[in-house]
């Protein structure tokens, strides 16, 4: 038995893709030229909120490096960005969860010190299991303790199809499982499996990256308006599509389908 524990709990599906025009934050910075000592760069929000303004912080070396893809955007997907999604101007924060990526940007410091925003402090955290909802209440320290916070997402994977509801016509002889699969800090997704008898075997599905067509294009290709970077690094943000034929003899004499993803630092998708 596994017992949750304050937090979030966002499953699978707390996840996007889009194209994204911007700055790079780490030229931005550079610019600036950070004094010594600087550690962690501030996003601060203009949206007011009950315990003050939103902001959050990352460290100043995820913000100078290329290869994290931080920005700050002002189009989405080659449109203007909308309210919803932080016009004018917000942070986009590529393979972490999306409290990082701040809206509605008001301004950007540089700091030797995490943020003490409260958002940055009691949101986008997970408590240790031992620690329940009500003791959580009583214990400010723990909440600042920056171990139990979030950045880069964790491996996960989803089924998309069969879908809920769905009503398989038993007259195929083979049935396409698909879904996503995602893993944080730019890790891509290394393999993806199946099982049809609760772990006992498991069938490799096939896997493809989306985002990888971009990396053929030329360096001096523009989409929306700005040059595509992604062929100069090689960190990939976006999901990737799984898929798998499986007979449907199989299926039918399933109790459960299950998956587990395995990113390219050998990080496995936990059961529980």
């Amino acid at each position: 038995v596994v017992r949750k524990t304050k937090g979030f709990s966002w499953g699978a599906a707390g996840v996007s893709t889009a194209l994204w025009t911007g700055v790079s934050l780490g030229d931005l910075l550079a610019r600036a030229g950070p004094k010594r000592g600087a550690k962690f760069v501030f996003f601060e929000g203009a949206d007011k909120l009950p315990n003050g303004y939103y902001g959050t912080s990352v460290k100043l070396s995820w913000a100078m490096d290329p290869e994290r893809g931080i920005m700050v955007s002002y189009k989405m997907n080659g449109e203007p960005l909308h309210p919803d999604h932080g016009k004018p101007l917000r942070i986009v924060i590529p393979g972490q969860i999306g409290g990082r990526s701040v809206k509605w940007l008001k301004r950007i410091i540089v700091t030797s010190a995490l943020s003490d925003n409260w958002y940055h402090i009691y949101d986008n955290r997970v408590l240790p299991t031992m620690v329940s909802p009500e003791a959580s209440a009583n214990l400010p320290d723990t909440w600042k303790d920056e171990r139990y916070a979030i950045y880069d997402l964790s491996t996960n994977s989803a089924i998309c199809y069969p879908a809920h509801n769905e009503i398989i016509p038993v007259g195929s002889d083979v049935y396409k499982l698909k879904g996503y699969a995602y893993a944080g800090g730019g890790r891509r997704v290394g393999r993806l499996e199946v099982t049809l008898d609760q772990g006992k075997t498991w069938s490799l599905a096939n896997i493809s990256y989306p985002e990888d067509q971009y990396r053929i294009d030329n360096d001096d290709e523009t989409l929306y308006g700005g040059r595509v970077d992604i062929s100069a690094r090689d960190a990939s943000f976006c999901w990737c599509f799984w898929d798998l034929d499986i007979p449907m003899s199989q299926l039918q004499e399933a109790g459960d389908v299950m998956i587990r993803a395995m990113d390219d630092s050998m990080n496995v998708q936990p059961k529980d």
